[in-house]
């Protein structure tokens, strides 16, 4: 008669210290390899901004390839990119106007050395834009779009080259991103100016270099 072996209790003591090891080796790498919803939407959000951009400058609304040559540029600007994406709310009727934090929120400007210490950010960072869907009251000209992303500010109008009001070179238009709506994370700033050329925050422009192979313009440069 053969006789049958088992595992004795210590040898199934050692494997499942093994197994234990394994697992706390593991788990932490399997948390960092799970994407951020919110930087997966933001690089997304960046991406439609720069190929959006592209697409209004080429439409027949800016037969001249300046988006500034148009009544009401900003306005334009807003409804011409909103019908380029999927959106579930648009309405760049709205009449606020973006508010500066403390004033210090300078698109950089080659002439003039010292708006190199200030940032876009600062210009988003104030106006939180409530959800319409939701019964929100907030007028700042907005869209929301499918996945959820709110787009918002639409502010100066690609004219005056050089000039400044309230502290924001007023060739460039402003635009703000949340990419989790009324969610806890802030706005990202970009400056979009009447030639198509995309500026970035610093805050954008920090996520931006987390895995991102691409040629970023950012307001110190």
């Amino acid at each position: 008669m053969q006789t049958k072996k088992g595992f004795t209790l210590a040898e199934l003591m050692i494997v499942l210290a093994i197994l234990g090891v394994i697992a706390a080796i593991l788990t932490p790498l399997a948390f960092n390899a799970t994407p951020d919803e919110n930087k997966l939407k933001f690089k997304k959000a960046y991406y439609t901004l720069q190929r959006a951009t592209d697409a209004v400058l080429n439409s027949d609304n800016y037969p001249e390839g300046d988006m500034s040559k148009v009544s009401d540029p900003a306005k334009t600007f807003c409804y011409t990119f909103s019908d380029m994406l999927n959106t579930m709310y648009d309405n760049c009727e709205g009449s606020n106007a973006l508010v500066t934090n403390s004033g210090a929120a300078y698109i950089y400007d080659p002439s003039n050395s010292t708006t190199s210490l200030d940032t876009l950010d600062s210009y988003c960072s104030v106006g939180l834009v409530s959800d319409p869907l939701e019964s929100g009251t907030n007028n700042l000209p907005k869209f929301i779009t499918q996945d959820g992303i709110f787009w918002w500010g639409f502010d100066y109008d690609f004219d005056s080259v050089g000039t400044i009001v309230n502290n924001i070179r007023v060739d460039y238009n402003i635009v703000c991103v949340d990419v989790d709506g009324e969610g806890g994370e802030g706005a990202f700033a970009f400056g979009i100016r009447n030639d198509g050329k995309v500026i970035v925050g610093n805050k954008a422009r920090a996520w931006l270099k987390e895995g991102i192979n691409s040629t970023i313009n950012t307001e110190e440069e």
